[in-house]
């Protein structure tokens, strides 16, 4: 599971003890899939792989409890979550072109 980190594009936080590593690659999957997931040590883990490769850390209280409680890892997310997940990748993309990136980049 810690190995699919570093191609996520997204990880929803609930600070400190939930952790859900999203990726989105309409290409493969209609819907976000589910890295990776995890509390307490494994979430700790999950953030710091995430730091170390530049992925950005979004802190969702509710999402990251409803994904918790609901997602599989390699699966695709809840069709109820797809909304509130759909935004935060939303900003996330058009935070990555504010910066410059490459569209390949932000969704590939």
């Amino acid at each position: 599971m810690f190995r699919s980190v570093p191609s996520a594009d997204l990880i929803i936080t609930n600070p400190t003890h939930i952790a859900v590593a999203i990726k989105y690659s309409p290409d493969e999957f209609p819907a976000p899939i589910v890295r990776a997931m995890g509390q307490r040590k494994v979430a700790e883990r999950i953030k710091a792989l995430a730091k170390e490769h530049g992925i950005p850390c979004i802190e969702n209280k509710p999402l990251a409890r409803a994904l918790l409680a609901s997602a599989r890892v390699g699966s695709m997310i809840p069709a109820e979550l797809y909304v509130a997940v759909a935004e935060i990748l939303a900003f996330v993309i058009r935070r990555r072109i504010m910066r410059g990136r490459p569209l390949r980049q932000v969704v590939a």
